[in-house]
């Protein structure tokens, strides 16, 4: 009959820790879970409720927006559009990035006297989103908040696996 070796200290406290550890991390992902299902709602509410009208680009221009100690650019755009007869102006940051020919490029996208589709907050019509789709890019920071959650969701699976492990190899 063979003997169970008994789990010694430093191996319970290290697994305990990784236990410890991955509590932590489910922790968190479940507050990127939480954070990002008001962000998914936002961009779900501006595509069921905000009205669609063409808008014309009237100004469009690259930026420069100083941040710290790296310089960013934006994409600047004014457009118009007619809301209930009246036309309204919305400025708009269409892009933001330190690289600064790939803002010009997406300037060149919206170049003045050309047409998009917008939609617009019918309680703020100067409120506009160019671009609201069912789409990666506009629900990219739901999409990113979600992703950082699953990574760690992913960390926390790993570490229990990791500690349910390290116990049953001792003994």
């Amino acid at each position: 009959m063979q003997e169970a070796n008994p789990i010694t200290p430093s191996v319970n406290q290290s697994r305990g820790t990784l236990q410890l550890i991955g509590v932590a991390c489910l922790i968190v992902f479940a507050l990127f879970v939480i954070l990002s299902i008001p962000l998914f709602w936002g961009q779900i509410r501006i595509l069921r409720s905000w009205p669609v009208r063409q808008a014309q680009v009237i100004q469009s221009e690259v930026v420069a927006t100083p941040s710290g100690h790296q310089q960013f650019y934006a994409a600047q755009l004014q457009i118009v559009y007619v809301v209930d007869g009246k036309p309204v102006i919305a400025s708009l940051t269409s892009f933001q990035s330190s690289n600064y020919e790939a803002t010009a490029q997406r300037v060149a996208e919206f170049a003045v006297g050309s047409r998009h589709a917008i939609r617009y907050d019918p309680a703020h019509p100067e409120q506009a989103r160019m671009g609201a789709g069912w789409n990666r890019r506009f629900f990219a920071v739901p999409l990113i908040t979600v992703g950082c959650g699953l990574i760690f969701g992913l960390l926390a699976a790993a570490l229990f696996v990791v500690a349910r492990a390290s116990g049953r190899t001792i003994r």
